[in-house]
């Protein structure tokens, strides 16, 4: 379930705050313990106008801006089957770990809970990692498990 790469969808998933939504998950890395490092990726779009928008990295270090873009209805997945139905962005800043065991507690349920739509495509992920590594406000503790 928590493999590096899988894309989830959660239904709904609960955040720290007490709010809910059906969400998608994308596993960015796991280490082998209890810590996984995930991304929720969303349909918010904060990319600056001027900057140019299109399926891949974007990175503007001047203006503090790092996100890796998915164009809606583009196929992402190794199966090629999976594509965000929206266009969807991963913000470098906004990566972090979860609890591998207490998410398996909270969401027991296949297919009730959560699916599992996929895995990213090999060139995909190591774009998505990459960029995200160009990210000035990425945790060290987090680019110390996106490089492994």
């Amino acid at each position: 379930m928590y493999t590096p790469g899988n894309i989830l969808y959660f239904t709904p998933f609960h955040f720290p705050n007490g709010k809910s939504k059906d969400k998608y998950f994308l596993v960015l890395a796991h280490d082998g313990d209890d810590l996984i490092t995930v991304s929720l990726p969303t349909s918010k779009d904060h990319i600056p106008n001027f900057l140019n928008k299109k399926h891949g990295c974007i990175n503007d270090d001047q203006n503090k801006v790092n996100c890796y873009y998915f164009e809606g209805g583009k196929i992402i997945s190794e199966c090629r089957t999976f594509a965000f139905p929206l266009d969807t962005y991963v913000y470098g800043e906004q990566a972090h770990t979860l609890s591998a065991s207490l998410l398996k507690e909270t969401y027991k349920n296949t297919d009730t809970d959560y699916k599992i739509l996929g895995r990213l495509s090999d060139s995909e992920f190591k774009s998505l990692k990459q960029c995200l590594m160009l990210s000035g406000s990425l945790k060290r503790g987090i680019r110390k498990r996106l490089e492994e």
